[in-house]
């Protein structure tokens, strides 16, 4: 039988392994002290320790669940539970196993710092943000609190205080590529660009080999139109990791920029061989297609990218415009309707108390209301001499130079002009001269829902 002083050695040697980063060899041998004392807390705790480090999350439960009923007071190993649960996004028996090590351990910095990341996963981010300012009370000097918090501040867009925390961060460690690269990001969506660039470039100084900040820094130059220094960073970014569905995705995007379709379609199909559910890398695929005139394979993704995303604005926007294209008018312009979600779109919906026409027959007052610009109003005016067939009581806005044309060619109708050639101004119409509504480009919903149909205006 080995002595309890072998069994030390073997602990202290292992642990020497571990720290060195040599975890196969410290794995053997904290699974043979396990064999001769299977209750050895120490081993337990440490092999527990080294599967949530190499990621093996599954063991580190199981090892570290040991550990605890050997020592359920082990504050150390209840947060290293916390990690490995968090790794399986077991969010919340995850934020029990934070909460059982600080219960232990007041003062336990580490464990605020990952309970505040397992609150961010659970999008309590007010939470998570106390949690980061303890363990910032507990230590002052704390840059992974102060990333941390930086990360949480960037996605609630609150990107003052994002750069504040970043900057805190990199005061403290000055060696932190992460920290580096985050801030560029926030500097990024500030719009300071030459900022963001600086801050990548010395991220990159720190750790040449970080994807993500390849990633990023060919996002930022592809905004500003460096297109093909953006494509060079994301073919960086994919020669670190081949696996990375977003660097694929942008470089589509990017190419797609550039009128090289065929090659955005690849890499679109990249992106989604890695991450089968890439909803964004459907719908531009679709794009892509579409200028290649291959509308039905275009539809095909748009509607693959639906069927992943429901609600997904420039997947059922770009549908709605493809199916225009091909004919298929009923379902176009119903899909059209997505463009009031867009918040691209240069138009807004009309707020009214007053209810919305349901495209049928009525003698009650219809208010047409203008939406986009002149030539949208040229367009789509074409159609008030059928729809008036059908609606005897027409108001219509449209651009005040268009008034004296449709006067002439339309009497029957009222109309009204958009307020400083703003197709929004709709509140020089009052509510009570009008019974329904409906915007004008939704007018082919009546009148266009068929070939045979475009026969009329001939």
């Amino acid at each position: 039988m080995i002595e309890k002083i072998d069994i030390d050695t073997l602990i202290q040697e292992a642990t020497a392994l571990h720290q060195q980063a040599k975890f196969s060899e410290a794995q053997t041998i904290y699974q043979h002290i396990l064999t001769i004392e299977p209750d050895h807390f120490d081993a337990l705790r440490l092999l527990g320790l080294l599967f949530a480090q190499i990621k093996k999350y599954t063991q580190a439960v199981e090892t570290l669940t040991k550990a605890l009923k050997v020592n359920p007071n082990h504050a150390r190993s209840c947060s290293n539970l916390g990690i490995a649960l968090k790794g399986l996004e077991q969010f919340d028996d995850a934020l029990a196993s934070f909460d059982k090590a600080l219960s232990l351990n007041p003062d336990f910095a580490d464990a605020y710092i990952n309970r505040g990341n397992v609150l961010k996963n659970l999008k309590r981010f007010d939470e998570a943000l106390a949690s980061f300012d303890k363990a910032l009370s507990l230590k002052p000097d704390y840059a992974e609190a102060y990333y941390n918090r930086g990360n949480i501040l960037l996605e609630l867009n609150r990107l003052d205080e994002a750069l504040a925390s970043f900057d805190k961060a990199i005061k403290f460690k000055p060696d932190y590529p992460d920290a580096f690269n985050n801030r560029g990001v926030a500097f990024k969506k500030l719009k300071r660009f030459d900022e963001a660039l600086a801050s990548y470039d010395q991220a990159i100084v720190l750790n040449p080999n970080q994807a993500s900040v390849f990633n990023n820094l060919g996002n930022t130059l592809q905004e500003l139109k460096f297109l093909d220094k953006a494509l060079n960073n994301y073919d960086k970014a994919i020669a670190i990791k081949s696996d990375y569905a977003e660097a694929h995705f942008n470089r589509g995007s990017a190419l797609q920029e550039l009128d090289r379709y065929d090659e955005a379609v690849a890499s679109y199909d990249q992106a989604i061989a890695i991450k089968s559910d890439y909803a964004e890398a459907y719908s531009n695929r679709g794009v892509s297609l579409k200028e290649l005139n291959r509308y039905e394979e275009a539809l095909t993704s748009y509607n693959q990218a639906i069927a992943i995303k429901p609600n997904y604005i420039d997947a059922n926007l770009n549908l709605s415009l493809c199916n225009l294209m091909l004919g298929n008018f009923n379902e176009g312009w119903q899909g059209f309707e997505w463009r009031w979600l867009d918040n691209k779109f240069d138009s807004k919906p009309l707020k009214s108390n007053k209810p919305a026409w349901d495209f049928k027959k009525t003698d009650r007052r219809l208010f047409v209301w203008a939406e986009q610009g002149i030539g949208d109003h040229i367009f789509f005016g074409r159609l008030l001499s059928e729809l008036i067939e059908d609606v005897p009581n027409l108001l219509v806005q449209v651009d005040k130079r268009l008034i004296p044309i449709f006067n002439r060619s339309l009497p029957k109708i009222k109309f009204y002009p958009t307020k400083n050639l703003d197709p929004q101004s709709n509140s020089r119409v009052p509510e009570s001269d009008y019974d329904i509504h409906v915007s004008m480009g939704s007018l082919c919903q009546y009148l266009r829902n068929d070939e045979k149909d475009f026969d009329r205006s001939q």
